[in-house]
């Protein structure tokens, strides 16, 4: 397996990417230290490959990744409005989180993974995304198939113990169906559908996790999945647009090359608009919530119709996630009970003595101490050999006056 950078005795190791921020803004550099070579090597061999798993889900991960995470945390927390969890606890789901995403990036690492290995996918790549694992020659396509053959059977195993491995076999045979058997270049309207149930699976696995074991998803929580779905499949095909150029090359039959310009753009454009409506309708909001999702909606409809140019559309891709991101908020807005007991414990948590002032004293001199003294802990264990120098990366901290 290819794996950079390698550390290289009394010098830097350094790797020059062909990307976009030189890579994500990895730094590259691992220097001597007084650790034995061999485990520092180790270390440097870890922190790269790590790096490269995540390049693999990068352009996928605020857009796709945490968005199906919150549609998971904001279900988890409306209680009996999706699930059997009559009074949800902030605390208890929040402690969550971390599993819910990790479950979620771990299922996408899979189909990023397999979508992105094919010679023809790399070429696209060297197009539209150049700073990817395989493009960039941070890894190889026989590496990436290995990285399957292990992937796949630690990601179902983990899928088994949070309790979700159902949507984790449907997910693998969306990937096999969509990447494998071609599915992403038959049509547009195929394309569409296996993501939009892509983006279903990876929501009901998330809210599975947050919700736990002991509770369930209700009727109205499954109906509310299969509406984001639907609106998945009728609008998602904005981020085909931006990637249109690597497309053509590929020979994909995307929406923006099948349909032209001006006809993805009103199919898309005009379903937003809908969805801002059908989906506060859905759970009988009052106005506020219209005027809401309508007014970002309209937004982004409005840019995906006025604005053509490259760089417009990349913003209204990212937009479009802080769209759908509220539409999955809307749960939380149908039982205020839920959102006041949220504030109550928070302010619970914070002001025990019922004393605001002296308990957000005590949290911010706390913060600035953690600062602190991680940083002198980060100097003093040498640290610095993973990237610049470690003054050059923490900065100074000066302490004017708490409140």
């Amino acid at each position: 397996m290819l794996i950079k950078p390698s550390g290289v005795k009394g010098s830097a190791a350094k790797v020059t990417y062909r990307s976009e921020k030189d890579a994500m803004s990895v730094p590259t550099q691992c220097g001597s230290q007084t650790w034995s070579q061999f485990t520092f090597n180790m270390l440097c061999q870890l922190r790269a490959f790590m790096h490269t798993l995540y390049l693999f889900t990068a352009n996928d991960f605020h857009t796709f990744a945490i968005p199906t995470t919150l549609f998971a945390t904001f279900g988890a927390l409306s209680g009996p409005i999706l699930t059997t969890n009559p009074n949800p606890s902030i605390l208890e789901v929040l402690s969550k989180l971390p599993a819910a995403l990790m479950i979620v990036w771990a299922n996408l690492l899979i189909f990023d993974i397999s979508n992105q290995r094919s010679p023809a996918a790399v070429e696209e790549d060297k197009i539209n995304k150049p700073h990817r694992p395989l493009p960039s020659g941070r890894i190889s396509i026989d590496a990436t198939r290995r990285l399957l053959l292990v992937g796949i059977p630690v990601v179902l195993a983990l899928s088994w113990s949070m309790g979700c491995w159902q949507e984790a076999l449907l997910l693998f045979t969306a990937t096999w169906m969509y990447n494998d058997l071609q599915g992403c270049d038959e049509d547009w309207i195929l394309r569409n559908f296996l993501i939009a149930v892509g983006y279903g699976l990876f929501s009901s696995a998330a809210l599975r996790v947050m919700t736990g074991p002991e509770h369930a998803i209700t009727t109205k929580g499954l109906q509310w999945i299969a509406l984001v779905t639907m609106v998945m499949f009728v609008t998602q095909h904005i981020c085909d647009i931006k990637d249109a150029e690597g497309d053509r090359s590929r020979g994909r039959r995307s929406a923006p090359i099948v349909l032209g310009d001006e006809l993805v753009r009103l199919s898309v454009a005009l379903p937003i608009i809908i969805c801002s409506i059908v989906c506060p309708a859905f759970f009988g909001l009052g106005i506020g919530s219209y005027t809401a999702t309508v007014g970002l909606g309209g937004l982004v409809a409005g840019r995906t119709w006025m604005l053509r140019d490259l760089k417009s559309d990349k913003l209204t891709w990212k937009l479009w996630a802080l769209w759908t991101v509220m539409l999955f908020a809307l749960p939380l807005l149908k039982n205020p009970q839920v959102l006041a007991s949220i504030f109550l414990t928070l302010l619970a948590k914070v002001c025990p003595t019922g004393n605001c002032a002296k308990s957000l004293n005590l949290v911010a001199v706390s913060s600035v101490a953690l600062v602190v003294g991680g940083r002198k802990a980060y100097v003093q264990a040498g640290w610095s050999a993973f990237g610049a120098a470690a003054n050059s990366t923490i900065p100074e901290i000066q302490i004017e006056g708490v409140m």
